[in-house]
């Protein structure tokens, strides 16, 4: 694996951050060894995101022995900040390949690409969108598929769907992984779009493609939502997600220390208003919830709360695991499986 730089001025301890420490967490395709960002500069990274200590120094600029720039922010928009361009060009005029998650596509910026072809490294833009992209055609997976959604952006779908494979491969399941966003692409997806850079007419298709290739191998596919159904901004991606994917099961992430829809005045919708919704728009079923703990005291008690209010299995992944999740999922397939046989007899 390359190693890599991650980019974050200012952003890591926050959810604009999530790039970042998805890499971290989960990443197949490069191997972190530093976090730029001079607010945090001497602490180490894995002490700021879960409190473990993981080797991986913060710094105040990119070392020269590093192969790969990683932006790992997920700023309103996707714009890149003004002030990061000179990251870039110091980054390429090091030599090295410069990955990025943004809206802006570097590899269209004509200084950065005329800097890129004279010291010979590679832009990858990972937003843009696949080619020969079509419309929905309405096909249903044979296979077991999970869509992880939630009521906000940066509450957890990724994170909860990667541990929900990480849970299936310890019990021998062979799982898959659709990404939707930047993150879970640069992570190292069994197949990966991010769909809210995709025309909106060929969202679902695009999703439903997704599925498709990955059940051909796999026996269970964990789908990435993005945003919320309900959401003012994000609601069309994830309902394009929701028709591509077509669910048997659906988990919920949800922030329960959060108030207001992140970056937008609108309260976060109640958990049972969330699961209603998804249920009647996607005609499928929602099977659990995954709750992000981070800002929660007593997490064990919010947990106790929100599984007796909704009947539905609770967990942090974090602080925990997502194995009580699976084990639902699981209980949920075979329990139609013999609903559908003596239907058939």
């Amino acid at each position: 694996m390359e190693k890599s730089s991650v980019l974050v001025r200012g952003f890591f301890n926050t959810s604009r951050g999530k790039t970042a420490h998805g890499l971290i967490r989960y990443g197949k395709k490069y191997r972190i060894v530093e976090i730029v960002d001079e607010t945090l500069e001497g602490k180490d990274a894995g002490e700021v995101m879960d409190g473990k200590w993981l080797g991986i120094p913060i710094v105040s600029d990119f070392s020269k022995e590093v192969d790969t720039l990683i932006v790992g922010v997920a700023p309103p928009g996707g714009r890149l900040p003004k002030e990061w361009r000179k990251d870039i060009i110091n980054a390429i005029k090091n030599g090295m390949n410069v990955v990025s998650g943004l809206h802006d596509f570097l590899s269209d910026d004509p200084e950065f690409l005329e800097l890129a072809k004279k010291y010979n490294v590679k832009i990858w833009d990972v937003r843009k969108p696949p080619k020969n992209l079509s419309i929905a055609k309405g096909f249903k997976s044979e296979k077991t598929v999970v869509l992880v959604l939630g009521t906000d952006s940066s509450v957890g779908k990724r994170t909860t769907a990667l541990e929900l494979v990480k849970s299936a491969e310890k019990n021998g399941i062979n799982a898959g992984f659709v990404a939707t966003g930047q993150t879970g692409i640069m992570i190292g997806a069994d197949a990966g779009a991010a769909v809210d850079a995709v025309p909106s007419d060929f969202v679902s298709g695009a999703v439903e493609s997704m599925v498709k290739k990955v059940s051909k191998n796999k026996e269970i596919i964990f789908v990435e939502g993005q945003g919320a159904i309900s959401h003012p901004a994000y609601g069309p991606v994830a309902l394009g997600i929701l028709y591509g994917s077509k669910p048997d099961y659906v988990i919920i992430a949800h922030d329960p220390a959060r108030k207001n829809m992140s970056s937008f005045p609108e309260k976060i919708p109640e958990i049972g208003d969330e699961i209603k919704l998804v249920e009647k728009i996607g005609k499928t079923k929602v099977v659990g919830l995954s709750l992000n703990c981070k800002n929660v005291k007593k997490w064990k008690v919010t947990i106790k709360k929100y599984e007796e209010k909704t009947g539905l299995p609770t967990v942090d992944v974090l602080k925990e695991n997502a194995d009580r999740l699976l084990e639902e999922i699981l209980n949920r397939v075979s329990k139609d499986f013999k609903t559908r046989i003596e239907g058939i007899k």
